[in-house]
């Protein structure tokens, strides 16, 4: 294409297959520059993450009690005996709570679902921004959200926050 005199343009069928080719000689690089990304994402959200403790006492607290009978944990109940309930909505407890069950109360296991919510929220603002604008920008999209310091900070305690994967999720 460069070695063609001013003027001169390569054929139709040409040009559309110059163009696949470079699309599909990108897609690659894209799909490894997303892994990377996740990956970046993953290591700020995990890094350190069992030296934060319980973080919130207050909902740890919850966490605890839901895990000591049924109706404590449908409920979110802050109290053993069921009577005070937690003042957000219940799905992150929830899910904070399975987690408990599964790996054993620890502050881990407590932090674990908001640490992965946020590297999924990393992906699913790839894909939305992509869509819209292309991938170029889906890319950085995800590489603010994954390298913000708001966001690194929310996804490393349990204090129930709308992620972006929630917002989705809900809608």
């Amino acid at each position: 294409m460069d070695s063609l005199p001013v003027g001169i343009t390569p054929p139709a069928g040409l040009r559309s297959s110059l163009a696949a080719r470079v699309r599909e000689l990108a897609r690659p690089r894209r799909r490894q520059a997303l892994a990377a990304i996740l990956v970046l994402a993953a290591v700020c959200d995990f890094y350190g993450l069992q030296r934060n403790g319980y973080a919130n006492l207050y909902y740890a607290a919850a966490i605890r009690s839901m895990l000591q009978s049924w109706h404590n944990f449908v409920f979110v109940s802050f109290d053993p005996g069921g009577f005070v309930s937690v003042d957000k909505p219940p799905l992150g407890f929830w899910i904070q709570g399975a987690s408990a069950k599964l790996l054993g109360f620890s502050g881990f296991s407590i932090l674990l679902p908001q640490a992965l919510a946020g590297v999924a929220s990393v992906g699913v603002l790839y894909l939305i921004v992509r869509r819209i604008f292309g991938a170029p920008a889906g890319l950085l999209a995800a590489l603010f959200l994954a390298l913000t310091p708001i966001s690194v900070v929310t996804n490393r305690n349990n204090t129930i926050v709308l992620s972006l994967t929630q917002v989705l999720l809900h809608y």
